[in-house]
């Protein structure tokens, strides 16, 4: 009986987890997030990530020298309903997202090889995920999300420099979230 009610404590007492989402982290993105518990099934998150980092100089096939990143800032708030209870296994949730960015030059990515494109996105979508307890007060959380994105944005010519060669609105359907989260809670 006592087992069951420090147990039940336990589970009471995380009412607040901080986390940072490691695939970010290893592409060099500063990034963070805060999550509480807003009922005992439900929870409000908010998660920030900026970059303001370039990567180091390059040639193009012609001579020129440039500079490439994929520099953005994004916010992105949540709101979870857990099937059992805050913080533990899966839940469904609601997530918006907002970010502008600055790329250009990406080798690996082919719209970004020759131009650069720089804007802004925001949307909405739906998300599933869990979470698994890796000690007292930490936990592993992964989820994918999709939904709708409006991207308004200026192409230029060239990755870092370059003429001016439009102005664009899409509309995107599609993959808008996949985290794999490391959460420490606060009691």
């Amino acid at each position: 009986m006592l087992f069951s009610i420090g147990l039940f404590a336990i589970a009471q007492a995380q009412h607040v987890g901080v986390k940072t989402n490691l695939p970010y982290l290893f592409t060099a993105t500063p990034n963070a997030g805060v999550e509480f518990t807003i009922g005992s099934r439900s929870t409000l998150s908010i998660s920030g990530s900026y970059n303001p980092f370039r990567l180091p100089m390059q040639k193009t096939t012609e001579g020129k020298t440039f500079r490439p990143g994929i520099r953005h800032w994004t916010v992105t708030p949540e709101y979870k309903y857990w099937f059992c209870r805050s913080f533990e296994r899966g839940y469904l949730g609601i997530h918006a997202l907002y970010t502008e960015f600055n790329a250009g030059g990406i080798s690996l990515i082919r719209p970004l090889r020759e131009y650069r494109y720089e804007g802004r996105a925001y949307g909405a979508g739906i998300s599933y995920g869990y979470q698994w307890a890796i000690g007292r007060r930490w936990g592993l959380e992964a989820s994918i999300g999709a939904g709708y994105l409006r991207m308004d944005y200026s192409s230029y010519e060239c990755p870092d420099c370059g003429k001016f060669t439009g102005r664009y609105t899409r509309d995107y359907f599609g993959p808008t979230k996949a985290t794999l989260s490391l959460i420490y809670f606060i009691r």
